[in-house]
């Protein structure tokens, strides 16, 4: 069988997945990039090939991410590593990203903190990207996620630059100042969790009480002791939880100031709170 068949084949069996999808699965069970499966149409696949293929499409009608299935994902230029033990890197997620290389230009030697930090995207995007001297933490609750964030620290090249620890949010850090704290942390609640496409990543990264503020809830209380005198912090949140974050952020830091950005689909998905 060519790569032709096997493809209009695979088409019309899984109406629910996109071709370009399952060109990828095709291209991953070949170890080849998608351009050569365009490119080789004719080509005669061997069976060990095609069994690979056809599990692999199994595995991804069963709702299983495709970054899983290949092992990373792309997040700000760089490649991560990802597995069920960590969150797969979104594309909105960079959001964050952006307005902390913003806010560290004007800082000398900040000290960052990322909460939650999974995979390690967010504070090694951040690390990658900045030229200037600054300390870096992460925690995660996780110490398998740990293991994939210490792991892309070392892949990325930046191996003893951020120190990561097991703290189910500040718990287990010292209090000390930072100037710039990030955090992507769960925040769905049962009702969202119940989505397909999310069945496979890990609930701990995922869910947050009945009404997705819970995590979000105890990290503001603990918050005032932690923050240097001028100091940025950013979010990613659930659009819908817009008020509700407000009215907390309020209580807990009155004095600061409040503003939501969207991500590229129009949707408030970070909230920057400064002073």
């Amino acid at each position: 069988m060519n790569t032709q068949v096997l493809l209009k084949s695979a088409y019309s069996q899984n109406p629910k997945l996109l071709p370009q999808e399952i060109d990828q699965l095709l291209a991953l069970a070949l170890h080849k990039k998608p351009e050569y499966i365009y490119k080789n149409q004719d080509k005669e696949l061997l069976l060990p090939a095609i069994k690979k293929f056809n599990k692999l499409l199994r595995r991804k009608q069963q709702n299983y991410p495709l970054a899983y299935l290949r092992g990373y994902q792309e997040f700000y230029g760089l490649k991560f590593l990802v597995n069920k033990n960590v969150l797969i890197p979104r594309p909105e997620s960079e959001l964050l990203v952006e307005q902390a290389l913003k806010f560290i230009k004007k800082i000398k030697n900040p000290k960052i903190i990322d909460l939650g930090t999974g995979s390690g995207c967010l504070i090694i995007a951040l690390a990658k990207n900045n030229p200037r001297p600054a300390e870096y933490l992460a925690t995660d609750i996780s110490i398998k996620a740990l293991r994939t964030a210490k792991t892309n620290s070392r892949r990325l090249g930046l191996k003893n630059k951020i120190k990561f620890i097991k703290s189910n949010l500040l718990n287990k850090i010292p209090q000390q100042k930072f100037d710039l704290i990030i955090a992507n942390l769960p925040y769905l609640t049962f009702q969202q969790l119940k989505e397909p496409s999310i069945q496979q990543e890990p609930r701990q990264a995922l869910l947050a009480g009945k009404d997705g503020l819970k995590y979000y809830q105890k990290l503001l209380k603990k918050l005032p002791a932690y923050l240097a005198e001028k100091y940025l912090i950013l979010l990613e949140i659930d659009p819908k939880q817009k008020n509700q974050l407000e009215s907390l952020i309020q209580q807990s830091l009155p004095n600061s100031k409040i503003q939501f950005l969207k991500d590229l689909a129009g949707n408030i998905r970070v909230i920057k709170i400064f002073k």
